[in-house]
C-alpha cells in the first residue's frame, strides 16, 4: 500500500509540475520565454493546450486512483506519464539556445524532475499492468484499434519520411531553417520510437498475440495525448499562417486526435470492467460456500446473485481441478502398484 501512495503522490506531483509549466510558459503568465522562433511558439502553445487542460488532470486523476489502490491507475496514469517524457525532453532540446532571445534554460530543473517522474510513473504502470488480471479486448474492440493504430501511425510515417525527402531533394524547408534540431529530434523520437510501438501493437491486436491488449492499454494514452497535442499545433498554425501549416496536417491530425481518444476512452471502460469482474472473483470461499454444500447434498443449481455466481462458478472450477489432480495421482499410484505387483 505504501508504494503506491508514493506512486499516486509522484502522479499528482507530475500533474502538478504539467500544470505549472503551461501557466508559466507563454500560453498564460510569459514567465517562462522559449529561445524559439514566432512559428515554433505558435506550434508551441497548440501542443500547450493538451498539457494544461487533458495531461495535466488526467496525471492527478491517475495519482488519486494508485493512492486509493484502484486497478484503473497504471491504465490511466501511464498516458501522461508518457506524454511527460516524451514533451519535456523536446522542451530542453528543441530550443536554439545561441540564436532566440529566452529565459527557459533556467527552468531546467523543472523539466529534469518532470521527465524522471515521468520515466518513473511509465515504469511503475508498465509493471503493475503485467501484474494484475486485465480482460482481454474483446475481438471487435482489438480489430478496431488494431485498424486505428496501423492507419495513423501508417499515416504520420508516411507525413514525416516525405519530409524528409523533400529536404533531401529541395534542400531546406522553412521549418528547417528556424529550427534543425527540433526537425530532427521530432523525426527521431516518433519514427524511432512512437511509430514502430504503435504499429507493433496493432499488429499484435490484428493477430490476437496474448502480449498486444496489454500493450494497448499502455500506449492508448500516450498516443491519444500527442494527437491532441499534435492536432492544437496544426490549429493554431493554420489559424496563424504558419508556413509549415498544411490542410492535410490539419484534417488527419484532428480526425486521428478525436478516433484516438474514443479509442482510449473505451479501453479504460474495458479496465473497468474488468475491475469490477475481478472483484466478484474474489470474493471469499465463504460466500459461495453454502451453495457448494447445497449442491453436494443433491440440491438443484441455486439463482444467485451476479457478483456471487461469478465467485461460485470459480470455486466450482477450482474444485473439479482439484478433484481431476486427486484422480491423477491416485490412478498413477494404481499403475505404479500394478507394475511392482508383476515384477
Amino acid at each position: 500500500m505504501r508504494r503506491e501512495r508514493t506512486t499516486g503522490l509522484a502522479s499528482m506531483a507530475l500533474g502538478v509540475g504539467i500544470a505549472v509549466n503551461s501557466i508559466l510558459g507563454p500560453l498564460m503568465l510569459g514567465v517562462i520565454r522559449f529561445r524559439e522562433s514566432a512559428n515554433m511558439e505558435t506550434q508551441l502553445l497548440g501542443g500547450e493546450l493538451t498539457s494544461l487542460y487533458l495531461a495535466a488532470p488526467m496525471a492527478f486523476i491517475a495519482g488519486v486512483l494508485w493512492w486509493r489502490g484502484s486497478r484503473l491507475a497504471p491504465a490511466v496514469g501511464i498516458g501522461p506519464a508518457g506524454y511527460a517524457l516524451y514533451t519535456y525532453v523536446q522542451f530542453v532540446l528543441v530550443p536554439d539556445y545561441a540564436r532566440y532571445d529566452g529565459n527557459n534554460e533556467r527552468f531546467f530543473l523543472l523539466y529534469l524532475a518532470l521527465v524522471m517522474v515521468g520515466g518513473w510513473l511509465v515504469w511503475r504502470a508498465w509493471h503493475e499492468l503485467w501484474s494484475v488480471r486485465i480482460a482481454n479486448l474483446t475481438s471487435t474492440v482489438a480489430n478496431a484499434y488494431g485498424v486505428l493504430l496501423l492507419v495513423v501511425n501508417g499515416a504520420f510515417a508516411i507525413a514525416w519520411l516525405a519530409s524528409l525527402l523533400l529536404v533531401a531533394i529541395d534542400g531546406p524547408t522553412v521549418e528547417y531553417v528556424e529550427h534543425p534540431t527540433g526537425f530532427w529530434l521530432v523525426r527521431l523520437m516518433d519514427l524511432g520510437f512512437i511509430i514502430p510501438f504503435g504499429v507493433t501493437t496493432g499488429i499484435g491486436l490484428l493477430s490476437r498475440a496474448p502480449w498486444a491488449s496489454r500493450n494497448a492499454y499502455a500506449f492508448a494514452g500516450t498516443q491519444a495525448l500527442l494527437a491532441c497535442a499534435v492536432s492544437g499545433m496544426a490549429i493554431r498554425m493554420w489559424a496563424y499562417n504558419d508556413p509549415a501549416s498544411s490542410l492535410a496536417l490539419l484534417v488527419v491530425s484532428t480526425i486521428s486526435a478525436i478516433a484516438l481518444s474514443t479509442a482510449y476512452a473505451t479501453l479504460i471502460g474495458t479496465v473497468a470492467r474488468s475491475q469490477r469482474t475481478t472483484r466478484c472473483i474474489e470474493l471469499p470461499f465463504n460466500t459461495t460456500r453454502p451453495y457448494i454444500e447445497r449442491m453436494s447434498n443433491g440440491g438443484s443449481p441455486p439463482i444467485l446473485p451476479p457478483g456471487v455466481a461469478h465467485a461460485w462458478n470459480e470455486d466450482r472450477r477450482g474444485a473439479t481441478a482439484r478433484a481431476d489432480r486427486r484422480g491423477s495421482i491416485r490412478a498413477r499410484d494404481t499403475r505404479w502398484a500394478a507394475r511392482r505387483h508383476d515384477s
